[in-house]
């Protein structure tokens, strides 16, 4: 979901360092490997996937255009049905239209219809939604309208029981909404495009207490399953109980 890349861009693949908050959802866990999507995603790529070592799965169901993701649904199914131990989803918003509600509405209308709610059995469910900040060309540029775009598809998930994370980074972030302090508390989605696992160059940003970091490590060149991903090494991981300490976004 970087800038660099297209929105489109098929899979990345994420380091995930579980703190408190995740461990509910994969007990003792505190590593694993894992992909996002952003178009349509069968169950045979998903099994490939999970036998070269995949088992997170992080979907796409809001769309930048201002529409669900058509492809979010039958893709949650596909990710459980090829043997992901976790699957999560991720809202990349339309802040220029404004009506953040109507857009969270129209995502869980869109899973709703298709019988899938939130933190609820297997396979209709997800664990967390991830909101994209990113893209200042996506936002308005008023950074007080976009504040309360983001306080507002934030509590409208909230409304609708959805647990919610912030997929962001520094040079995201500032331009969108400055330094503020309205992401405190989230789980924070940290994407930096160093080609190196470590959080060495991490530095707080926005005043946000965040639980947990997910580090997103791009190699365009690779290929798993016929599609193309990111990679990360995991030798020079840090110590994972840092990530139950307070990170600021």
């Amino acid at each position: 979901m970087n800038p660099k890349f297209s929105e489109q861009h098929l899979f990345k693949t994420l380091l995930f360092l579980y703190g408190t908050l995740v461990a509910i959802w994969i007990p003792g866990a505190f590593g694993a490997k894992g992909v996002d999507v952003s178009q349509r995603t069968y169950i045979n790529a998903w099994k490939c996937l999970k036998s070269d070592g995949y088992k997170f799965a992080i979907i796409r169901c809001f769309q930048s255009s201002g529409h669900p993701d058509p492809n979010c649904p039958h893709t949650i199914y596909n990710a459980w049905d090829g043997g992901m131990d976790h699957v999560d989803i991720y809202f990349f918003p339309d802040p220029r239209a404004g009506n953040a509600a109507e857009q969270m509405d129209a995502m869980v209308s869109n899973l709703d219809k298709n019988n899938i709610k939130p933190r609820s059995k297997k396979p209709g469910t997800y664990g967390m939604l991830w909101l994209d900040i990113e893209g200042p060309q996506y936002w308005t540029s008023s950074k007080s309208e976009n504040r309360n775009f983001f306080t507002e598809l934030a509590k409208r998930a909230k409304h609708h029981g959805i647990a919610v994370g912030v997929y962001t980074s520094a040079s995201q972030w500032g331009p969108i909404m400055g330094e503020w302090s309205g992401g405190s508390g989230y789980p924070l989605w940290y994407a930096h495009y160093d080609g190196s696992a470590s959080f060495s160059d991490f530095k707080p940003f926005g005043g946000a207490e965040m639980n947990l970091t997910v580090s997103v490590k791009p190699h365009p060149k690779c290929n798993a399953c016929g599609v193309k991903i990111s990679w990360f090494t995991s030798s020079t991981l840090p110590n994972p109980a840092l990530v139950i300490l307070p990170l600021s976004l």
